[in-house]
């Protein structure tokens, strides 16, 4: 659809996108539950969703997941209300709309490294006034064309989510500047990457990773921003309490390796 031949759903119209509960979440002062899925089977998101997260993780930066994949996935979790967060593949600016067109809630976006990276990732990802995103609405996330064009562009930049993924120490010369920017939504702290960039791999409780992973989180927070990052069971206090409002929690590789080495545990202890 070109934009001299936008579709015109009436005003009357009783089609509307679906709003966030990530974002209800976290406007109602709580804080948002996410669930990560490195398989790309929809009924793993079913069962996942299930469990009533405010969103799932799926991923194109590190899996082999292709877009028609994901599109299912992204149903199965709206099934039970239910958000998705696509982690995408640093490519063009196709790779980063058509999860959003498929109706993904929210996009995660690696390895933002400044404060140009990430003006160049919010105009391709915010309609204008806040940036230049390209329309099309004849996708699932605008109901075919049923939602009526205006009201598609200012509810997609209302209701969908952009985190910026900081997991570079060259990031944090631009931080603030980073935060200030309007229409970057959250900042995601990423500890993997960040500790091997610093030389402590995997080390992701160091004094140094800690440090820079409260800075995030009071950067993001006191410019009115999401502050998004990764932890297990046993840190989720402290992170909250730093100021982290949307936190994933788990992954469906990690549930599955687990369980598979427990029940073969069994035969080891015959």
């Amino acid at each position: 659809m070109t934009s001299a031949q936008p579709y015109t759903a009436g005003p009357a119209t009783r089609f509307a996108m679906r709003p966030s509960r990530v974002l209800r979440t976290i406007r109602e002062g709580r804080v948002a539950r996410v669930l990560k899925l490195n398989t790309s089977d929809a009924k793993v998101a079913e069962v996942f969703a299930s469990a009533q997260p405010d969103a799932i993780w799926l991923c194109m930066e590190h899996t082999s997941a292709s877009f028609e994949q994901i599109e299912n996935q992204i149903r199965a979790a709206k099934l039970y209300d239910v958000d998705t967060l696509v982690r995408v593949a640093r490519g063009s600016y196709s790779d980063y709309i058509r999860p959003l067109e498929m109706d993904a809630t929210g996009l995660i976006v690696p390895h933002v490294m400044n404060l140009a990276d990430a003006t160049m990732v919010r105009d391709f990802t915010k309609f204008a006034p806040a940036g230049k995103r390209a329309v099309d609405g004849g996708n699932n996330d605008a109901m075919f064309t049923r939602v009526s064009f205006l009201d598609y562009l200012a509810t997609a930049n209302q209701e969908r989510f952009v985190c910026h993924q900081i997991e570079d120490p060259e990031a944090l010369d631009d931080l603030e500047r980073i935060a200030e920017l309007d229409g970057v939504d959250a900042l995601f702290f990423g500890p993997g990457d960040f500790s091997v960039a610093l030389g402590i791999p995997g080390q992701i409780q160091h004094p140094e990773i800690k440090a820079v992973r409260k800075k995030v989180a009071e950067v993001a927070r006191k410019h009115g921003k999401i502050a998004a990052t990764v932890g297990g069971p046993d840190v989720l206090g402290e992170y909250v309490d730093m100021g982290y409002n949307l936190i994933n929690v788990g992954a469906d590789v990690i549930a599955l390796a687990n369980y598979a080495d427990e029940m073969l545990s069994a035969f080891d202890r015959l």
